[in-house]
């Protein structure tokens, strides 16, 4: 008997999938990422004052990245291409990276501030992404984890005058160890299955 193009027999489902890979990811690669967060969220806790400080160093670096780009855009000068609005903001981007690479501490209620939205964004999607999985043994842990990074993001927002230097470098901490949590939990629950 032939199958019509719409036959049950030939749709795919969720369950279908194979058990090995979850949302494209080998099991195992899964397991190896949440134990390298879990060992970044235990540096991070242990050491709250150095996480700030890496988090102040990369975002420098990125932004002294970002200003020679805008410089070597605005080279040749052409005033038909904006170059000296390239020019200016490309000074301005390496200045404020040079600022937060040599007074790294400076900028940390700014920061605090900006790790605030993007946790509060975290949380959001993580929250939105769990319910897409639902099907999942261990969805679960991906709400508590989203859940819980919106609840940070919005206490830091809320609390950003009273925050210390190193409480940044915590609340880094905890993502990181909720992170490794559910995609550790998601990954060896799959390998045994």
């Amino acid at each position: 008997m032939a199958h019509s193009m719409t036959s049950p027999s030939d749709e795919h489902t969720f369950e279908d999938a194979p058990e090995e890979r979850i949302w494209g990811i080998d099991q195992g690669d899964l397991t190896r990422i949440g134990v390298v967060s879990l060992l970044a969220g235990l540096a991070a806790l242990f050491v709250p004052w150095l996480a700030t400080t890496a988090v102040e160093w990369f975002l420098g670096l990125a932004l002294i990245v970002l200003g020679g780009f805008e410089v070597m855009h605005a080279l040749p000068f052409n005033r038909e291409r904006g170059s000296i609005w390239h020019l200016v903001l490309g000074v301005i981007a390496a200045g404020a990276g040079l600022m937060f690479i040599v007074e790294p501490l400076a900028g940390t209620l700014t920061l605090t501030k900006v790790v605030g939205l993007l946790l509060t964004a975290s949380g959001l999607t993580k929250t939105a992404f769990s319910f897409s999985v639902r099907r999942l043994h261990g969805w679960g842990w991906a709400l508590g984890s989203g859940l819980l990074s919106l609840g940070v993001g919005v206490a830091i927002l809320f609390m950003i005058p009273v925050l210390s230097k190193t409480l940044l470098g915590a609340l880094v901490a905890a993502e990181l160890l909720i992170n490794g949590a559910w995609m550790l939990k998601l990954g060896l629950t799959h390998e045994r299955a």
